[in-house]
């Protein structure tokens, strides 16, 4: 369901553009285009957006002011002298083409949703939003449901802040495909949608690697946390992109190549660790309300990362090996909820119902993931 899985997805911007075809926006109109309003002294509010998982909830950001020297910015930061031009700063400290070679990602930690960006010398942007779900689907769209946006922009007005802070504004933001359009595709049925973590913003702060996480602003961290390994560190060892306008916060990492089985080992690999993680909370659980509440993340936690699997060998299989793996995942499914409906007959309408047949299809999905792993060999 949109928005509503259990873990994060880290994919690169190279894979998937190999998963979706790129549209063209409305034949009549071209693509959808929002202009960002300019940054001149005047307050303009974004739509904030309640966060999921552990990121808490979340209020609006005004911008506040423009690129005076010394005018007071978020979090209590000074502006200072920049070229916004050319996105390198006065002093030759730092630039947009700092930011070669580093992907930026958005998502709750807690989802198999997110947005990936890369920004290049010039401040131009180009990124993808993804969020898939296998079991929502229909009679015209039996391989699920996939929401997306593919879209372009342009950040510019540089300037920095502080010795470990810059401050932009999105210029422009574009969608290939006119957000809630639908359509199916090879038996997916794809909603069009808006770039998660840009959109209703106007004002964003980039943090450079070294900033202490203490002077970050919690609602970054909220967001940000899940992509930076370490609980523990005192800085941030990667770039982070900052949202002021709606509170969205962007982790970021440095593209290497990896293969298709190394993707899905990964995702694995993410999954049974919070997988442990459940496991344990399911050990501490104290009343039946709560051991299904657990018993159906450990379900969800294994059909994310089913939907992750999937979509990455779809990226890369040839059409024939994908139509047979269609066939053979409709008898697995068909066979799943009947061995999960025949696991919740010992208690059926009782309150052990609901955790016995959760527990069952977590057992099923994990076996299938790592069935399907088998295919990236």
């Amino acid at each position: 369901m949109k928005r509503k899985f259990s873990r994060k997805i880290i994919l690169t911007i190279a894979m998937l553009a190999l998963t979706l075809p790129a549209g063209c926006g409305r034949e009549d109109q071209g693509p959808i285009l929002l202009e960002a309003v300019d940054i001149s002294g005047e307050e303009s509010s974004g739509e904030g957006r309640q966060a999921e998982g552990d990121a808490g909830e979340k209020q609006e950001r005004n911008s506040q002011g423009s690129g005076r020297e010394g005018a007071q910015q978020p979090g209590g930061h000074q502006t200072g002298n920049g070229n916004p031009e050319s996105g390198q700063s006065a002093e030759g400290e730092f630039g947009f083409k700092d930011l070669a070679g580093w992907t930026f990602n958005f998502s709750s930690g807690a989802g198999a949703w997110f947005t990936e960006l890369t920004i290049d010398s010039d401040g131009n942007v180009r990124g993808h939003y993804q969020d898939a779900d296998m079991g929502d689907n229909g009679d015209t769209y039996p391989n699920g449901t996939l929401y997306l946006c593919d879209f372009t922009g342009s950040f510019g007005d540089l300037e920095k802040v502080d010795a470990y802070t810059w401050q932009m504004r999105l210029k422009f933001l574009t969608f290939e495909e006119e957000p809630e359009k639908e359509e199916i595709v090879d038996g997916v049925r794809q909603i069009y949608s808006l770039a998660y973590g840009l959109d209703g913003g106007e004002t964003f702060l980039l943090y450079l690697p070294g900033i202490k996480m203490k002077d970050l602003p919690e609602e970054y961290l909220n967001w940000a946390r899940s992509g930076i390994a370490g609980d523990t560190l005192e800085e941030l060892p990667c770039f982070g992109l900052y949202n002021v306008n709606t509170g969205d916060g962007f982790s970021s990492h440095q593209y290497e190549e990896q293969s298709l089985a190394e993707r899905i080992a990964m995702e694995i690999s993410f999954a049974e660790e919070r997988a442990a993680e459940l496991e344990a909370k399911l050990q501490e659980a104290v009343t039946q309300l709560d051991m299904n509440t657990v018993s159906q993340e450990m379900f969800q936690n294994w059909d994310d990362t089913l939907n992750i699997v999937w979509k990455l060998l779809e990226a890369e299989l040839d059409s024939g090996a994908m139509e047979a793996l269609r066939a053979e995942e409709r008898e697995w499914i068909a066979i799943k909820d009947a061995e999960v409906e025949a696991a919740g007959q010992a208690a059926a309408g009782g309150s052990l119902q609901a955790m016995d047949q959760s527990q069952k299809a977590a057992e099923l999905t994990r076996e299938r993931v790592y069935e399907l792993a088998e295919y990236a060999q």
